[in-house]
């Protein structure tokens, strides 16, 4: 039964475009990041009235700049992704009457939230593995031929970092009543953790503690892993799922 309802999740992400948006989008930050080191200074100079002095500020092109750029890129724009692809995983589906016809079977509500979980992960992984596979080919054209290990690092510190994201909003999805409210209440989650994550006591324990991790090893500087975070995140993930359940099966479809 599993099976079957998450090919019937990966049909829904290739037929509404979400799976082919997310890996587009992340492809091409993941292109973007490599350039925009390598060619930034020479496209700056080139501006007429740029002010004088200002590509000795910038930071030289390395290919250390490539892999921050690469990182920085994916996590900004992967974060606004895990947001807005699980938006309507769930709400979506109660306001058209899909989800009650499908729960009508004998399918359960956990089973029901699980495919739409196994779904983001094969979406994002797929997005994340191609991004930084795209990153690693450019940094090693322009630059230097890094680890492929340090990359491959780097993309599971991503992945799970936008996977508690899209947690969460798949979370907000199954609470809300309507489209728009997930879509605040998930921002705002968000926008909360940023906040906190400032704090250092805090800080160390999100998940984004992750990323300076994966970008560490993927510039073949590797730094010790961030144990709380990724216990963190190992917690969270299935927990907010957890959740999603117990509110999903209080709820009249």
């Amino acid at each position: 039964m599993m099976v079957t309802l998450l090919r019937k999740e990966l049909r829904e992400q290739w037929r509404s475009n979400r799976l082919l948006v997310v890996a587009a989008v992340l492809v091409a930050m993941g292109i973007l990041g490599p350039l925009t080191a390598r060619y930034m200074n020479e496209m700056l100079g080139s501006i007429p009235g740029t002010p004088e002095g200002l590509e000795a500020v910038l930071p030289p092109p390395t290919a250390e700049l490539a892999v921050s750029e690469l990182a920085d890129n994916l996590a900004q724009f992967g974060l606004i992704l895990a947001l807005l692809v699980p938006m309507a995983a769930v709400v979506g589906e109660k306001t058209s009457g899909t989800a009650a016809l499908t729960l009508s079977k004998p399918v359960s509500r956990g089973a029901f939230l699980a495919a739409k979980l196994l779904a983001l992960v094969v979406t994002f992984g797929l997005g994340i593995s191609l991004a930084v596979g795209a990153g690693y080919a450019y940094t090693g054209m322009l630059f230097a031929w890094l680890p492929v290990g340090g990359f491959a690092q780097l993309a599971g510190a991503l992945l799970i970092y936008l996977l508690f994201y899209a947690s969460l909003a798949l979370l907000a999805s199954t609470l809300m009543r309507s489209q728009l409210a997930a879509a605040g209440l998930a921002f705002g989650l968000a926008l909360a953790l940023g906040v906190f994550g400032t704090l250092p006591a805090v800080g160390t324990l999100l998940p984004s503690a992750l990323l300076a991790w994966g970008r560490s090893a993927a510039s073949g500087v590797p730094i010790e892993l961030p144990w709380k975070a990724l216990v963190t995140a190992s917690l969270l993930i299935p927990g907010l799922w957890a959740i999603g359940w117990a509110a999903l099966r209080r709820q009249e479809l």
